[in-house]
């Protein structure tokens, strides 16, 4: 069985309504939902986004939690780097909801961050 847990920024706590935070580093939170073979999902959790001063930190948060892949639909080189060099795999996502990122990374139209989902620091941009 290849079970997988995927993390999403959220800004709500709605389960898998919660709606999708444009922002991974600002986020309020991850839902971070454990999905087994054939799509089925066993779980979903709320994880807090940790106060933190490095892109670093919510990125260690999530592997500390047994995240495989992320769905965000932006963010930082930085944090991206330091997800695939602790295994995880970043997609981006346009979705508004946890039910459609879900839907949209089962039916294979998540695609890696690095197109047109990496943003540049320090400007505004989704770290």
């Amino acid at each position: 069985m290849n079970t997988r847990r995927i993390a999403i920024p959220v800004d709500s706590d709605k389960g898998l309504q919660s709606t999708v935070s444009g922002h991974f580093g600002h986020c309020k939170a991850f839902a971070v939902v454990t999905l087994e073979d054939g799509g089925e999902t066993t779980r979903v959790e709320l994880i807090e986004n940790v106060p933190h001063s490095s892109c670093a930190g919510p990125v260690n948060l999530l592997a500390e939690h047994g995240v495989d892949v992320l769905l965000a639909s932006g963010m930082g080189m930085r944090p991206y780097v330091i997800a695939q060099q602790l295994g995880i795999s970043v997609l981006k996502s346009e979705a508004k909801t946890v039910a459609e990122a879900l839907q949209g990374y089962t039916n294979g139209h998540a695609k890696d961050m690095r197109d047109g989902g990496l943003c540049q620091g320090g400007r505004g941009a989704h770290n």
